[in-house]
């Protein structure tokens, strides 16, 4: 079989999107569930019309007539037939109150479904795919998108029993009147093309457009948050002001139409059925000319109407919020084609041999064919030593460390490790804004005190942390605001501590601590006896080092007399990319 190439995959076109795979988005429970709920809906609309029709037969039966049909279910007294119309009537509004609830809960358990699948799908991503995404355009799929998809589905629900219902409503108006039923058939349909052909393109014109605004206006927002000491330094908050209020601008003008068209339809809906039904009412009366069958009909009409005319605009209300809301499916069901397309491929478990800890053969790395990053490199390394790494900033440290952890793979070669048993320490630690024992656990299951003590002071941040009034349980503010940088890689030092690893992995983690703490930190682990791979700059960390690298145009040297390839072993290397 042809290895395929990741530049071949990057070539490949995302799936398009139509609107059949909105059914696609649901799991076959999801899919139960919306049909139940909407069957729900519909039974709540068929108890209207029983309590119309026991309506009808109270009046004819308080007017001294008989109802006209010996069937099990016509009363004979007004009583019973009062009885029976208030208990449908208490019946329907159970049956509502219940099936709301129930359609509340699963559109929420619906929306937290696609929440939790993007940002699975997120964080399975290949390496490469996730860097280049924009960390507040995640945030708004996995957020906005999703509860406006599952909106989308409640909508569903909605405008399905509403159509069904209006239909059995207008069957049951067939019944009393033919011409009240074709009246209303003929409006439905001149309503119905009316919106398709003036309302519903503006709508999804506007969605789409709020959509772009919000995702441009939530880059801006981002970037004021994570470049507040800049600007605050520099000055500069009328640029930064001004983009947001235009793309703020830009955001309300679209939300605004969003609102306001499905609200327009559902105005002129409602004031249309309400005349429709007053021609109605008044041709049939005239054309009847019964005088004492009018007070029933009227009821019957009242109690038909009371919930047809809401029907009518609820159906084009929520026609219009789903032409807006449907961008957002089309986001979901995209980005997590995306996801699966993109997918970070399942590692075999490859392990070193006994006393290793890592074995890299003949690795060679890069991002693009003509770009080579690493190129064939060997390493062996045991058990508890302790490995720098350096070279110019570029040469491709932390690119060899993501290899190791896994986080990319290789073009050729091996890589040999057991991953269970690493833990990795970048340059910019991220915390969680949480006390420092959540930030050490990271989740990890509970550690006492005396062990989460002792990782930080290894890390020598014991002491600091001791004399806080709230000592574990101090906040470290959003990405620890609250802390300094030292602190926070030492911070970061103690949590990979905490996991019990053989390989530690060090990518200029200690780049922001001085000289002193460095060099106590340093003499603290390698005398944990675990097995750390050290990328960085700092000339004193050489000196806890059982050996040294450097990496020089992709090729992994060894101090002490290690040269580069030749220019045969280059020449070789190059045909690699």
């Amino acid at each position: 079989m042809r290895r395929i190439e990741s530049s071949e995959v990057d070539r490949r076109p995302l799936p398009q999107v139509g609107f059949s795979a909105t059914i696609g988005l649901l799991g076959g429970r999801h899919r139960l569930v919306l049909v139940l709920l909407t069957l729900g809906k519909i039974a709540v609309g068929f108890c209207d019309l029983l309590v119309a029709a026991a309506m009808y037969q109270l009046f004819l039966l308080l007017q001294g007539r008989s109802v006209g049909h010996q069937l099990w279910w016509a009363q004979q007294t007004p009583l019973s037939a009062a009885v029976i119309a208030s208990g449908l009537v208490v019946l329907r509004g159970l049956m509502e109150l219940y099936s709301a609830r129930v359609a509340f809960r699963q559109v929420q358990d619906l929306q937290t479904d696609f929440t939790l699948r993007l940002t699975a799908g997120y964080s399975q991503l290949q390496w490469g795919r996730f860097v280049e995404c924009n960390r507040s355009e995640l945030s708004s799929h996995a957020l906005h998108s999703a509860r406006e998809a599952g909106d989308f589905y409640y909508g569903c629900i909605e405008i399905t029993a509403n159509v069904v219902i209006v239909a059995a409503m207008a069957a049951a108006l067939v019944y009393q009147s033919v011409i009240a039923a074709c009246t209303l058939c003929c409006v439905a349909a001149l309503f119905y093309g009316g919106h398709r052909v003036f309302v519903r393109n503006r709508l999804q014109e506007a969605a789409s457009r709020r959509e772009s605004a919000l995702r441009k206006l939530q880059r801006n927002l981002a970037d004021v948050f994570s470049s507040g000491k800049e600007i605050r330094t520099y000055g500069n908050y009328a640029l930064f002001q001004d983009r947001i209020r235009r793309q703020a601008g830009l955001v309300a003008v679209n939300h605004l139409r969003v609102l306001g068209l499905p609200h327009l339809t559902r105005i002129v809906a409602d004031q249309g059925a309400v005349l429709v039904f007053l021609s109605i009412v008044i041709t049939v009366q005239l054309r009847q000319g019964e005088v004492h069958q009018i007070l029933s009909l009227l009821v019957f009409y009242f109690v038909i109407s009371r919930r047809l005319l809401p029907l009518i605009s609820q159906i084009s209300f929520i026609a219009g919020q789903m032409d807006g809301f449907y961008a957002s499916v089309k986001v979901v069901d995209s980005e997590l084609n995306k996801c699966r397309l993109y997918r970070a491929p399942s590692l075999p478990p490859d392990l070193p041999d006994d006393g290793m800890v890592l074995q890299l053969s003949q690795v060679s790395f890069s991002f693009r064919h003509d770009v080579p990053i690493l190129r064939l490199v060997d390493l062996r390394m045991a058990e508890g030593e302790l490995i720098v790494i350096h070279g110019v900033s570029g040469s491709g440290k932390s690119s060899l460390l993501n290899l190791i952890a896994g986080l990319t793979q290789p073009r050729s070669g091996a890589v040999r490790v057991d991953r269970k048993t690493i833990a990795y320490v970048p340059q910019e630690v991220p915390l969680l804004d949480d006390s420092v024992r959540n930030n050490l656990l990271f989740g990890l299951s509970e550690k006492s005190d005396e062990e989460l003590m002792g990782a930080l002071s290894i890390a020598q941040l014991e002491r600091f942390i001791a004399a806080q009034p709230l000592g574990l349980e101090t906040s470290v503010g959003d990405n620890g605001a609250l802390f300094s940088g030292g602190q926070r890689q030492r911070l970061g030092l103690a949590r990979a501590i905490l996991r019990d690893s053989t390989l530690l992995l060090l990518d200029e983690a200690t780049s922001a601590l001085d000289e002193e703490s460095e060099r106590q930190v340093l003499e603290n682990l390698s005398g944990s006896g675990k097995a750390i791979v050290l990328a960085t700059h700092r000339i004193q960390a050489q000196k806890f080092a059982h050996r040294v690298f450097r990496l020089e145009r992709g090729f992994l040297i060894e101090e002490e007399g290690g040269e580069l390839p030749t220019a045969e072993h280059v020449s070789s290397a190059g045909t690699l990319f």
